[in-house]
């Protein structure tokens, strides 16, 4: 089988073509911390950082997100990436926003429990929603977040972005959503 003839390079090279597309956006790019607690089993405070990409032929934002879950009983990391859709309400300098996205909890017991999974990682989707602060040079943001699977907390959560393209670039408001 040559590179050419399909079978595996097939899919590979379709990714890539229609990836090709939105990668020619010049995305509107955000960065920042973030904190919150989850509400399961008590409140276990969570603190991370997220990224916020805006593309111009797309009303979603993708949003990454990263967090570490301090809790007595277990090691907790959330990885997850959601589609945040910025609400088109006429609040000044407010931006509301709702997505879903899809998360994958990594855990590791601090004590070892027989017959149970004491390690390993769960799927699972969320369901965020929240409003976002226009500011210069910053954006604060609050949000409410659903977890659905094995770990389902209900998140409460802070942060704030910091745009990191073209400062001079108008499409983007300042929470990354596309101006309309």
């Amino acid at each position: 089988m040559t590179f050419l003839d399909g079978g595996w390079c097939t899919p590979l090279v379709v990714a890539l073509v229609i990836a090709a597309g939105p990668l020619r956006a010049d995305p509107g790019l955000r960065v920042g911390p973030r904190g919150g607690v989850d509400l399961r089993n008590g409140a276990d405070p969570y603190v991370g950082v997220e990224l916020r990409l805006s593309f111009s032929r797309s009303p979603l934002t993708i949003n990454p997100t990263f967090d570490h879950l301090f809790d007595a009983k277990a090691t907790l990391y959330r990885v997850g990436v959601n589609a945040l859709y910025y609400l088109p309400v006429p609040i000044r300098r407010v931006d509301p926003y709702v997505g879903v996205g899809v998360n994958v909890t990594s855990f590791s017991l601090k004590e070892a429990t027989p017959d149970v999974d004491n390690s390993g990682s769960r799927v699972g989707m969320s369901l965020v929603a929240g409003a976002c602060l226009e500011v210069p040079f910053v954006s604060p943001f609050v949000q409410i977040a659903k977890h659905f699977g094995e770990f389902d907390p209900l998140s409460l959560g802070a942060g704030l972005v910091v745009a990191l393209d073209r400062q001079a670039d108008d499409r983007w408001n300042g929470c990354g959503g596309l101006v309309r």
